[in-house]
């Protein structure tokens, strides 16, 4: 008993997890033998979820009133694009056997997987059903989550399949939802590797929020684009919000409630218009585009200024990457907050 106690000891020793510094809805804890990991609503902030992450093989008794994952996992359905990103941070794309459909991927290896039938494509979470899932061997679903128990839980829990909620969209500080990275390294078990790579975003992130300090001019920002008759933009607390603000940028609904989106009618944002400098994140990549979806676009004094940037070109690739690489995006947004001219962007163009 004392030498099993000693290497334990050791081995627990080894390598601690570092706790979640911006991150406010998720943490892992090392415990004797297994790491726990919590998620909380991000209404409540109340634990939601309690996760035993257990070495594969090992005797370790498995504790009660959690949910029991082995690492590493090996095969996992992710339902968001942004999971792909951070599983693609940590070398670990592999592990993906199930995921949404192929029109809104980026990822080259994983296309070839699911070109060459070794992934399964889910359209909506519904689309994914139990068998499936079992014939495929996937003992993890992750999706992202709205406080409701997924399409057919309890029948999945049956199976021993675990299907785990993400609320990285949901979190506050900018550099919040990259630090979910840590989720994924602890269930691949690479928690070294996502812990550097998390780092190294945020040292980039503090060093580029440093620089946008020096911008003396705030520019005011609107942002985001209708979809129907509804104009969506990121409510002032949102990720997006954060970045735009640590960039030096005014956004014209900072200070509006919560961490999703804002419904606002598109009269009410062409007026607010006339009073901004800047939009950002139109929904079409050249003007004739953004005049063809809407021609009333003529008259946004953003455009008329040609001050629009946006990410459609390539918006599978912005999905899957800036959740992870928010230091990219404050990159991007102090580039154009500054005007800067002859730049390369990681996701944005100017439009012409």
């Amino acid at each position: 008993m004392l030498l099993f106690s000693c290497t334990t000891k050791k081995e627990e020793a080894a390598f601690r997890i570092k706790g979640f510094r911006y991150a406010r809805l998720v943490s892992v804890d090392q415990k004797l033998g297994y790491k726990e990991l919590i998620v909380r609503n991000p209404k409540s902030l109340k634990v939601e979820s309690k996760y035993a992450l257990i070495p594969r093989n090992s005797k370790v008794k498995r504790p009660s009133g959690m949910k029991i994952i082995e690492i590493p996992v090996q095969n996992m359905a992710v339902l968001s694009t942004s999971f792909i990103g951070m599983l693609d941070a940590v070398n670990s794309i592999e592990t993906i056997k199930a995921t949404t459909e192929e029109q809104y991927i980026s990822n080259k290896a994983l296309l070839r997987g699911i070109h060459a039938g070794k992934v399964l494509v889910a359209g909506y979470e519904t689309g994914l059903t139990p068998e499936a899932v079992l014939k495929a061997g996937i003992p993890l679903i992750v999706f992202s989550g709205f406080g409701q128990p997924f399409p057919n839980e309890a029948k999945f829990a049956q199976l021993k399949v675990v299907c785990m909620a993400n609320y990285d969209w949901e979190e506050v500080h900018p550099l919040g939802k990259a630090e979910w990275i840590k989720v994924f390294g602890a269930l691949v078990d690479k928690d070294k590797e996502a812990e550097a790579y998390f780092s190294q975003v945020e040292e980039d992130y503090l060093k580029i929020r440093k620089e946008a300090q020096a911008i003396k001019q705030h520019k005011k920002v609107i942002c985001g684009g209708l979809a129907g008759d509804v104009w969506y933009a990121p409510a002032g607390k949102s990720f997006m919000a954060g970045i735009m603000k640590d960039a030096g940028m005014d956004y014209f609904y900072k200070n509006t409630k919560g961490t999703a989106s804002l419904s606002l009618t598109f009269e009410q944002v062409f007026n607010d218009d006339q009073q901004c400098d800047l939009w950002i994140n139109a929904e079409a990549p050249t003007f004739k585009k953004l005049f063809a979806l809407n021609p009333k676009f003529r008259y946004f004094h953003t455009v008329k200024q040609g001050k629009v940037f946006t990410y459609t070109h390539n918006s599978n690739y912005f999905w899957e990457n800036s959740p992870a690489n928010p230091h990219w995006l404050l990159e991007d947004f102090v580039h154009i907050a500054r005007g800067d001219q002859n730049v390369s962007y990681h996701f944005y163009r100017q439009l012409r």
